[in-house]
């Protein structure tokens, strides 16, 4: 078999990089397309088996239209973007050929493709792009096969609802001027795991963040939702409606399940690790 040629849009991007060189690690030839060289992209599409869009969701469907003008029919269209109903319909709109979306569940800065999670959702033609899915697994990353649908009203809780959580958290003790290192003097291994995945989202670019928590109307038409349901909480708690608490935490606590004891019991062994790991050093 010929060595397929993937061409990745946006490639200088971190997660343009981080699959670069995975994919070149197990002997496919790999485009790098972006702005500075844009030029080339013609050239460099025409002779692409695979077309990875992995650029800001905000141009994602202008990119398209111009990967398009020059895509071969045989030629496997992807994306990497957050949200997969709208690109999916633009790549479907564009391109005539097989057409999947893909978002890889994990930052770029990843040390091990073990237990990461890549969800694909179907666009057409799933046998010819089933090459590019193997070479995934082959990686040893876990594909979730989902609905586009299925998956942007999931990520609108896991990205839109808990990254403005996050932003809120933080935002709100810089506005109070309540630094972490002081909480963290005095937390619970509990509230620490808090503070830390909080400080790791910090640590990255608020441009990507920006674009993940607006990069939908029903995104933020959820966020706003959560913001009335917590504004409606407030008032009772101000009003010491302590009885109502209690029911709804309890309603909540048994639709929830199992998963409340398999939470208990994953989170205790999480920090009994890490507590160990920091008591070491």
């Amino acid at each position: 078999m010929d060595k397929k040629t993937i061409t990745i849009i946006g490639g200088n991007g971190l997660m343009g990089q981080l699959f670069s060189k995975l994919w070149q690690s197990i002997g496919f030839n790999i485009q790098i397309i972006d702005t500075d060289n844009w030029h080339e992209a013609e050239e460099s599409i025409i002779k692409s088996d695979a077309i990875i869009i992995s650029v800001p969701i905000n141009i994602t469907g202008d990119i398209i239209g111009k990967v398009c003008k020059y895509i071969k029919p045989d030629c496997i269209l992807a994306d990497f973007t957050s949200m997969k109903s709208t690109p999916l319909i633009e790549m479907l709109k564009h391109h005539h050929g097989a057409v999947v979306g893909l978002h890889p569940m994990f930052g770029p800065t990843i040390t091990t493709t073990n237990k990461q999670v890549v969800v694909a959702c179907e666009g057409r033609y799933p046998d010819r792009y089933k090459w590019l899915l193997d070479s995934i697994t082959q990686l040893g990353f876990t594909l979730k096969h989902m609905t586009a649908e299925e998956h942007d009203s999931s990520m609108n809780f896991i990205q839109g609802i808990e990254h403005f959580l996050t932003f809120s958290l933080g935002t709100f003790l810089h506005h109070k001027n309540k630094h972490p290192d002081e909480l963290i003097e005095v937390a619970s291994p509990i509230y620490l795991a808090k503070l830390l995945l909080m400080g790791r989202i910090f640590d990255q670019d608020p441009k990507l963040y920006a674009e993940i928590i607006m990069a939908d109307k029903s995104r933020l038409a959820l966020i706003k939702e959560f913001a009335e349901w917590l504004n409606v909480w407030v008032d009772k708690l101000i009003k010491q409606n302590k009885s109502e608490f209690i029911n709804e935490f309890s309603s909540a606590s048994k639709w929830m399940g199992e998963f409340t004891k398999y939470s208990q019991d994953i989170s205790d062994k999480f920090l009994t690790i890490e507590i160990d790991k920091m008591h070491a050093k």
